[in-house]
């Protein structure tokens, strides 16, 4: 293959993982980063006024828009992408019917047992503690939501997703902003397509029965274990 040839087949099967860099991007923001910080503004109105001003453990001042509200939008963004990438990654596994609803709940599973703390700031001195909790696990259900819709609908856009012009790659420059995590990314992007260039019938054997279950059975097990994570943090937070 020519090097214009070869230049396109990269293009091609990058596009997959732009989308997933940039619908993870918009979900975080939004739903993280905005979300997040409404979800702290209700909290504040709820409590302890006394609370004002208090920094919670994630870094935020409650009741204050600060520098490091900017920070957390920029650490709900990269959070984001790695998501989108993550489910691109993993959408072949999940069943086409619902994506979108088993992605929410591995998301208030993994994202809730990731944001709930027992002991706390944000799950000792703010009330209620419910409805701390409820929030702290809508927030990642949301996301995982909406970046599943996000990437599903422009999967859907068959002509988008073979797009052969080098701006598709141009998403991909976001990794770089996560630093050796977002450089790992891309080199086993970069290797898998390599592999899938030299050995064609990778694809096939990735998308094989055998390795889907094998994926959907690992995926349900480590949802489980957080699963139980979860539910006793809940449990001794209320």
């Amino acid at each position: 293959m020519d090097a214009g040839g070869w230049r396109e087949d990269l293009t091609v099967a990058a596009r997959p993982l732009s989308i997933g860099v940039v619908s993870g991007l918009v979900t975080g923001l939004v739903v993280g980063g905005a979300g997040g910080r409404v979800a702290m503004f209700v909290l504040r109105l709820t409590s302890d006024p006394s609370l004002h001003g208090v920094e919670t453990d994630d870094g935020a001042i409650i009741g204050v828009v600060s520098f490091a509200t900017i920070f957390l939008l920029l650490i709900a963004a990269a959070v984001g992408i790695m998501g989108g990438v993550l489910y691109v990654v993993i959408r072949d596994w999940l069943p086409r019917r619902g994506r979108a609803a088993v992605a929410a709940g591995f998301g208030a599973v993994i994202g809730g047992a990731q944001l709930i703390e027992p002991d706390g700031l944000d799950f000792t001195a703010l009330a209620p503690l419910w409805l701390a909790v409820a929030m702290f696990v809508a927030i990642p259900a949301a996301y995982g939501a909406m970046t599943s819709a996000l990437v599903e609908r422009r999967f859907a856009d068959q002509e988008a997703l073979a797009t052969k012009r080098w701006t598709a790659l141009l998403p991909l420059l976001l990794l770089l902003f996560l630093g050796p995590v977002g450089f790992a990314v891309m080199g086993g992007a970069a290797l898998a397509w390599l592999l899938v260039r030299l050995r064609p019938t990778l694809v096939a054997i990735w998308r094989s029965p055998a390795v889907t279950w094998i994926a959907r059975a690992a995926l349900v097990g480590f949802a489980a274990v957080r699963l139980v994570e979860l539910v006793g943090d809940v449990d001794a937070i209320l």
